[in-house]
């Protein structure tokens, strides 16, 4: 998150020319995803957190893309607008918000929040590919995004500098874009009105169609469950082209951050089509014996549910079906009174186009964006919101569609799509610029005095198989990392004279009834940068405290195991104090973990070749991993035994 430093400190220096009428506090935080350290270092020990008013915070994932407000506090409706009278080129939707805040992610504005402050988070999301990669560098960035960060921390650090911060709480925001940074925001309070007035404005539309007979129950039954088939269908067919394209891709795609390509636009494009395509196919077969106001009805019944559904669970999201629901209403009005519902005339084809559109405006955009943030692991589903679009436009497409040549159009729709699915394999391939990435991690298991070669890539490569070589298994990974579900290739390794993290015990006594207290220091003899400490299944852990600092408080019923990641230990290491049931043995597996391969006497490896990059990931690409355990089994008042 270099980028997010450089604006802020950018920021700093032009706030200074103009002085605010509040305090500006300039924080720089380390160890997020460590466990959000440096912010609860902030949050729970200075004195300065009780005055603040606002927080903004600056995020990066990827290496470009437009900077998107993702993640607010409750009772945003001030900060919100107030960011809209002043921040150039916002880009934000609520429902983003109303489906982050259900998720378990957690960034370092998530301290902030829990400690009441109110907040805005920032974060550009495109490129994934580069994130935490090798890639992840300033000749790679965008500067544009850099440039967005800048524009919002400057104007706002201005706006939010003069006002009073005492009392920021409103109702919180419904906001969106259209046509790209034209933003839309509103009260929450208009979101069930609004979801309200589209549907009772629709049931009203569909009772005076039915009355002059322009809609038939069974020909709007036909229209609901062509759009639900469609779906599926489009569903069932973009997943399984993407996994047909994933067997031709090289396997070094299979270890970046979500599987996703360099190369992601022509995938996202060829996927629409292919949803298009098999929707118009649905549509062939009900050509001629469905009235387009049946079809496009029955399509709306679905954007109806969906209204209804998130006006009742996510209200904030609500507005992506009560926008394109409303704007759909005069074009059926048209096909009804106009044109009696059979089909649409090219004038009443005109309007309804322009009806889509609000659709259009508010359902491209999100497409779009969870492919940037998701990838294209949940492609399928991604499609199903393209086929809604498709039904608010059926009346078109069954003018496209005529008595010979219906079928043309789904063929020619699936040909593109598969041709640009095609396009997108056959520019997959590596180079300086687009790496592809693989991992080896060398595992020395000090206790048996044994040495492996790990790899968590799905098959070998020229590089990786210098390591792991012909013969090699495949294997669980449970005893490196437990709570690690994959497998990866296995081989043995000449094992290296690496001094064992070192484990003493301090303290063995009784902590009340049933109760025993553990005090152990944990120390790295090599000095590594990285300690991870875990309990092997038998040992229940009541309580745990490094440094004195509170780890697991809970002293209910259900004692848990223990995971810590120790970062940048001192020469003496850390005090780690466990409160286990006095029947439980301790079983404690301490690895000490380094960011590179060790030196092997007599053997010399080929470095990556200039195409190739580690793995985005801490502990299994290019690591050192020397692991030893700690066993205790004695008892409390019992001669101790312990055990390497």
């Amino acid at each position: 998150d270099a980028t997010g430093v450089a604006a802020i400190l950018e920021t700093l220096r032009a706030v200074r020319a103009t002085p605010l009428r509040n305090d500006l506090i300039v924080l720089l935080t380390d160890g997020e995803e460590l466990g959000l350290l440096g912010a609860e270092a902030f949050a729970a020990g200075h004195p300065w957190m009780r005055d603040v008013g606002l927080v903004l915070s600056f995020e990066a994932r990827g290496a470009g893309g437009p900077s998107m407000m993702f993640e607010t506090s409750e009772g945003n409706g001030l900060l919100v607008r107030e960011m809209a009278r002043s921040a150039p080129s916002v880009v934000a939707n609520s429902l983003m918000y109303a489906v982050y805040k259900r998720l378990p992610n957690d960034t370092d504005m998530t301290v902030f929040k829990d400690a009441g402050a109110a907040g805005l988070n920032f974060a550009y999301a495109d490129r994934i590919t580069h994130y935490h990669t090798h890639l992840d560098n300033v000749e790679e960035l965008d500067e544009r995004s850099l440039q967005h960060h800048g524009s919002y921390a400057l104007a706002l650090a201005r706006r939010f500098g003069h006002l009073d911060l005492r009392e920021t709480r409103e109702r919180d925001a419904v906001y969106f874009n259209l046509l790209g940074t034209f933003f839309v925001n509103y009260s929450e309070v208009w979101a069930l009105p609004l979801a309200a007035l589209a549907a009772v404005l629709f049931v009203c539309l569909l009772i005076l169609g039915l009355k002059r007979r322009a809609l038939t129950f069974k020909g709007m039954t036909a229209g609901f469950l062509a759009l639900l088939v469609a779906s599926a269908l489009a569903w069932a067919a973009s997943t399984g082209a993407w996994r047909a394209a994933q067997k031709l891709l090289d396997g070094g795609y299979e270890s970046h951050p979500w599987r996703t390509p360099y190369n992601l636009a022509p995938y996202e494009i060829g996927l629409v089509l292919l949803a298009f395509a098999v929707a118009a196919l649905v549509y062939a077969f009900l050509f001629r014996r469905t009235r387009a106001a049946d079809l496009l009805a029955g399509a709306l019944l679905w954007w109806l549910l969906f209204l209804i559904l998130t006006a009742a669970v996510l209200p904030l999201g609500s507005f992506m079906y009560a926008w394109p629901l409303l704007g759909a209403l005069p074009g059926l009005a048209l096909l009804i009174f106009r044109d009696g519902g059979r089909f649409a005339s090219p004038s009443s084809q005109l309007v309804l186009a322009l009806c889509a559109v609000p659709a259009v405006l508010l359902f491209a955009p999100l497409i779009y964006m969870l492919f940037m943030m998701l990838g294209m692991e949940l492609a399928g589903f991604y499609m199903i919101l393209a086929v809604l679009l498709v039904g608010l436009v059926v009346p078109q497409l069954l003018a496209l569609l005529t008595a010979r040549g219906r079928w043309l159009l789904p063929a020619a729709l699936a040909l593109a799509g598969v041709g640009f699915i095609l396009v997108g394999v056959a520019g997959s391939g590596f180079d300086e610029r687009r790496k592809k990435v693989n991992s080896v991690f060398y595992l020395l298991d000090a206790d048996a005095g044994r040495a492996r070669w790990l790899s968590m890539d799905a098959r070998t490569d020229e590089w990786t198989s210098q390591f792991i070589r012909e013969g090699a298994s495949r294997e669980s990974v449970a005893h490196v990392f437990p709570w690690v579900r994959p497998r990866g290739w296995q081989a043995d390794a000449p094992p290296v004279a690496l001094p064992a993290p070192g484990v003493e015990l301090l303290e063995d006594r009784a902590a009340g009834e049933g109760v025993r207290s553990l005090r152990l220091r944990i120390t790295s003899a090599r000095r590594a940068p990285s300690l991870l400490v875990f309990t092997e299944p038998e040992t229940e852990v009541r309580r745990a405290f490094v440094n004195d600092q509170p780890l697991i408080e809970s002293v209910g019923d259900a004692p848990q195991g223990l995971r810590l990641s120790y970062a940048a230990p001192r020469a003496e290491g850390f005090e780690l104090l466990l409160e286990i049931r006095d029947t439980t043995p301790l079983r404690l597996v301490v690895e000490d973990i380094s960011y590179e391969l060790p030196e092997v006497p007599g053997q010399t490896f080929q470095p990556r070749p200039p195409h190739m990059m580690p793995a985005p990931s801490a502990r299994s690409s290019n690591t050192t991993i020397v692991r030893r355990v700690f066993r205790l089994d004695a008892p409390p008042g019992s001669p101790l035994a312990a055990s390497r």
